[in-house]
């Protein structure tokens, strides 16, 4: 299986990268329906498909794909790792939007909203279980499936760690933005490698060679996390034009991180107030005020230097990964950290 290596290579243009990664995602489609048959009358089908098809580009095992692809893999060896990456992601997204209390997922009510909270613990669930079959599927040496069901349990644990800290943190009155980074690392770094170090394993990487993957990886969370917090100020986010949901819950976002240590007294203190205020009493008028103390604190510029100083960090990580075209990692960098949804 070619994926088109060489027409991505010649690419200069953030479009021509995302038809290769929407050409290789696509790919996942038969795996998915073979992985989660749709039309079932089992009251998980109806909620995973819909869940699915709320939209999402398939990113993630795009990049196992074309990773594989780059470190001189068969892409096609990876494609049942690939789909466990995206069913991963997904169930994540699920439960993240009940434990959060979002109501809207891409533009249409969340699965927890939909199907009801206990129905969607139990969706999730469903898709964790699936996904490992998926990584066991993967048609590789023992030796190699054996290392992708490593990878793939540290990548969850891990993410659930820093959800714990994510969840538990929220309104910390002394939260620093040492804190902040420590708790994204943990929650999206090793997860945003995933898929990347799948494709290291299938190409035959060993475990010193991955570690520049595992490390791009987490230079990549952090900076799309920044962004993340930055675009939940923007109607971009798919929560049907609602802005602040991140003040809305007290998310220990950068922002939230740099504001509450660089504000003046008063403005702290209106700051923790809000953040600490249950989800159903911030009003919009809140949310203009923290977004105020924001900038006036230059936490919008500052969450964007330090997004710029991880890209800069990936950039020096990418010279270590033994490919050849370290420069489909940096056109990918620069891709995942400029996004606007």
């Amino acid at each position: 299986m070619t994926l088109g290596g060489k027409a991505l290579s010649d690419a200069s243009d953030t479009a021509a990268l995302e038809r290769e990664l929407a050409r290789a995602g696509a790919l996942i489609g038969p795996i998915l329906e073979e992985l989660l048959p749709s039309g079932r009358q089992d009251f998980l089908s109806d909620a995973v498909w819909y869940h699915l098809g709320t939209g999402g580009k398939r990113v993630r095992p795009a990049i196992c794909l074309l990773t594989c692809e780059r470190l001189g893999g068969e892409p096609s060896r990876a494609l049942y790792f690939a789909a466990a990456v995206e069913i991963l992601h997904n169930m994540l997204l699920i439960h993240d939007d009940l434990e959060d209390g979002d109501t809207i997922r891409r533009d249409q009510e969340a699965v927890w909203v939909r199907y009801g909270a206990r129905n969607a613990v139990n969706v999730g669930d469903y898709m964790l279980s699936v996904a490992y079959g998926a990584v066991l599927k993967s048609p590789v040496p023992d030796a190699a499936r054996a290392r992708l069901a490593q990878a793939f349990a540290e990548a969850l644990e891990t993410t659930c760690r820093g959800q714990a800290l994510d969840l538990n943190w929220r309104g910390r009155a002394d939260l620093t933005v040492r804190d902040y980074l420590e708790m994204v690392t943990l929650k999206t770094g090793r997860y945003m490698a995933l898929g990347m170090v799948g494709g290291g394993i299938i190409a035959g990487l060993s475990d010193d060679a991955l570690a520049p993957l595992e490390q791009l990886g987490a230079c990549l969370g952090a900076a799309f996390q920044i962004r993340d917090d930055l675009i939940d100020l923007t109607a971009g986010k798919g929560r049907g034009g609602v802005t602040g949901n991140d003040i809305r819950e007290g998310k220990c976002s950068i922002l939230y991180a740099h504001a509450v240590s660089a504000a003046k007294p008063p403005d702290r203190e209106t700051l923790i107030r809000i953040m600490r205020k249950p989800r159903q009493d911030t009003t919009d008028a809140d949310v203009a005020r923290v977004h105020d103390v924001y900038r006036r604190t230059g936490s919008l510029q500052f969450a964007d230097e330090q997004a710029e100083r991880l890209v800069a960090r990936a950039f020096e990580t990418i010279e270590r990964i033994p490919a050849a075209d370290k420069e489909f990692f940096r056109r990918l960098t620069r891709y995942m950290v400029s996004r606007t949804r």
